[in-house]
């Protein structure tokens, strides 16, 4: 169906210097048939009289506040109260390129998606230059879903688009039976993937859609904690094991796997971890997927 409801959810958190130009991004959107959903997640700085400002001129923004809980809580929040038919996620730092929404509902629209995936550019704030991947080149992919979980640690090695929640048209009805584990980093890695074995045709739009921000005090700039890779672990050796049990060829994230082991193992390293409960389970785990022992099948 074309023109459909889109609901756009932003969670909110210590964010006044940068929530005027990701608002104004919404706003000013080609398409127009959307709703902003604004999750404030206790913030504790002047974001909510910025949110009350924009839902007071333009009724398409309706604002929320909400006790602390994470982003993954916030987005939770925002999926059970939204009303279109898609939703897209933007977090509030960053921002929409003025035709965002309209490649991505004409790529539904034209495919009869159930998920579009689009490029993005990085704007890092501390060297103040941008980072473009598109290099004037624009085209589109078909993945079944077979194909695409198959393929997902190699894209994953290539592009953030495959790998965040950020820039991706998802159907709602998706999210009817998942949601984001709360008080987990690494949310996306956790949860794209149960979309996406559900969606029954993937596109993948190689066009710039959104402006990832990349700040000091982003969680992608910071260091290695141990929560950050028990996180990231476990969410990556659920995703096997899932995939597994479904019969997918998990070959490819067999390999991934092996070579996030040695990277965290070589931050520990470097970091002084050596002696962390978290180290010796990585250490144990690389060394069982390394060994050259007897197989199930012998």
């Amino acid at each position: 169906m074309e023109n459909e409801l889109i609901s756009i959810i932003v969670p909110i958190y210590n964010v006044e210097n940068y929530l005027r130009m990701c608002l104004d991004s919404i706003q000013n959107q080609t398409y127009q048939n959307f709703e902003c959903l604004l999750i404030n997640d206790g913030s504790p700085d002047n974001s909510a009289e910025i949110c009350r400002e924009y839902v007071a001129k333009d009724a398409r923004f309706r604002y929320f506040e909400k006790e602390n809980g994470g982003l993954s809580s916030a987005r939770n929040y925002g999926i059970e109260r939204a009303e279109g038919s898609f939703i897209t996620f933007v977090d509030s730092d960053d921002w929409l390129e003025a035709n965002s929404l309209e490649i991505l509902s004409d790529k539904k629209n034209q495919y009869d998606a159930d998920i579009v995936v689009s490029c993005y550019c990085i704007y890092d704030e501390e060297k103040e230059m941008y980072l473009f991947f598109t290099y004037g080149e624009t085209y589109d992919k078909i993945y079944s879903t077979k194909e695409l979980l198959e393929m997902l640690p190699v894209l994953e090695g290539k592009t953030l688009s495959f790998q965040t929640s950020w820039g991706i048209l998802f159907k709602k009805e998706l999210f009817e039976h998942i949601s984001f584990p709360a008080g987990k980093i690494n949310e996306d890695i956790a949860t794209n993937y149960k979309c996406y074995m559900q969606a029954k045709k993937i596109v993948y739009a190689h066009k710039n859609t959104y402006c990832y921000r990349l700040r000091n005090t982003s969680i992608s700039h910071a260091s290695f904690t141990e929560k950050m890779m028990r996180d990231d672990h476990d969410a990556r050796i659920e995703r096997i094991a899932l995939l597994a049990l479904k019969g997918y060829d998990i070959s490819n994230y067999l390999t991934q796997h092996k070579q996030y082991l040695k990277t965290w193992h070589a931050h520990d390293i470097e970091k002084g971890f050596l002696h962390s409960r978290e180290t010796a389970r990585l250490e144990e785990l690389d060394f069982l997927l390394s060994m050259n022992g007897v197989k199930c099948d012998e």
